[in-house]
């Protein structure tokens, strides 16, 4: 969160939204830009001095000596407001020109590495999603040693993992879209809303829901999106602009997690180590089979578990089970069944793929 009622010249020289609005005459900030004048009028003259600083700036940098660049911050800083200036005071004015004109020297050496980032690549990190943000942001931190359940201003809920963090705007719902920033791992439980979907930004990779249950976790190297009930979909952030790029955009059922790699910008779409039942069995017999029949064994466990199972039915037409399963996880199951009828099994895109030379 920015605290604008304690910003000084040199923040928001330093300020990249503030600068982008300068810049490049972004219509988009001009009424938060307006509030914040209006909310906080003794900044009106400072914030006309560092627009006026960084007009010149852009205007002439590829001229401008280091002498010239402190003559002109001077008479900005002196042109938009006219004090009585005593020797105190001439000390104090010196040195906000000293400031301005070192601020405005390194933005001449990074604005151009800034400039490459903000129209080439996407922002990766927390900070950098927030900071581009261009309306007021609450910030909620989990400083304690065990989860926090955070409700959202639609009435989703957030339990947010110790050392996690989230951002959102305090106008919560902006054109036609609920948006979080993440950092850590939490876990989100989004109210339907199909007119407004939720969107959760986090390093490098875009969660877009309307109303279901999932979890994220960020790490350096990696974001995990885990889907328990609904639909997910997840897209590389570098590609959300990119109608060609699209098609690798992956859609998560539950039981079903897509893997990030923030190195390559690639996903994989796998399954969850520890698949939850969605549905209970139609049967009172549960999981136990009777000279059951392998299609119909594999067509319980799809609806139980909601994973698809893939396999050659000509192939084990003639595979059936006689066994006993009940409380035992997802992949113990099909160990079983697989020892049993003597297949094997793998996972692949999200599925689970059986492999058998079939049953005499």
């Amino acid at each position: 969160m920015k605290y604008y009622d304690k910003y000084n010249l040199e923040d928001f020289l330093l300020d990249e939204n503030f600068r982008l609005w300068v810049v490049q005459k972004d219509q988009a900030g001009d009424d938060f830009w307006a509030r914040i004048e209006g909310q906080y009028p003794d900044k009106k003259i400072i914030m006309q001095q560092a627009r006026e600083l960084l007009l010149t700036w852009n205007q002439t940098h590829s001229e401008l000596s280091e002498d010239n660049l402190e003559k002109q911050v001077s008479r900005i800083l002196t042109s938009t407001e006219a004090p009585v200036i005593q020797p105190v005071a001439f000390n104090f004015m010196r040195t906000w020109v000293s400031v301005a004109a070192s601020v405005l020297l390194i933005l001449a050496t990074g604005w151009g590495i800034s400039w490459k980032m903000q129209h080439e690549e996407p922002a990766s990190d927390y900070r950098q999603y927030v900071s581009r943000v261009p309306v007021p942001m609450k910030e909620i931190v989990n400083q304690t040693g065990k989860k926090m359940s955070v409700k959202l201003p639609d009435g989703s809920v957030v339990a947010l993992s110790p050392a996690s963090r989230i951002s959102y705007a305090h106008t919560f719902i902006n054109n036609k879209k609920r948006e979080v920033y993440l950092s850590g791992e939490a876990f989100f439980d989004v109210e339907k809303d199909a007119l407004n979907p939720f969107f959760v930004y986090a390093h490098g990779l875009v969660t877009r829901v309307v109303g279901t249950s999932f979890l994220i976790k960020t790490t350096e190297a990696n974001v995990e999106v885990l889907v328990r009930s609904g639909r997910v979909s997840v897209l590389a952030m570098k590609d959300i602009d990119s109608q060609n790029n699209r098609n690798t955009e992956l859609l998560l059922t539950p039981n079903q997690q897509a893997i990030f790699s923030t190195k390559d910008n690639l996903i994989s779409k796998s399954i969850s180590s520890m698949p939850l039942e969605l549905i209970k069995p139609e049967t009172q017999s549960g999981f136990v089979f009777q000279d059951q029949p392998v299609h119909k064994v594999f067509a319980t466990l799809e609806k139980v578990y909601g994973i698809p199972i893939v396999y050659d039915s000509a192939v084990m037409e003639k595979c059936s089970l006689h066994v006993e399963l009940s409380n035992e996880p997802f992949f113990t199951k099909l160990d079983i069944i697989s020892q049993t009828i003597g297949a094997s099994y793998r996972v692949s895109d999200g599925q689970v793929v059986v492999s058998s030379e079939g049953c005499d």
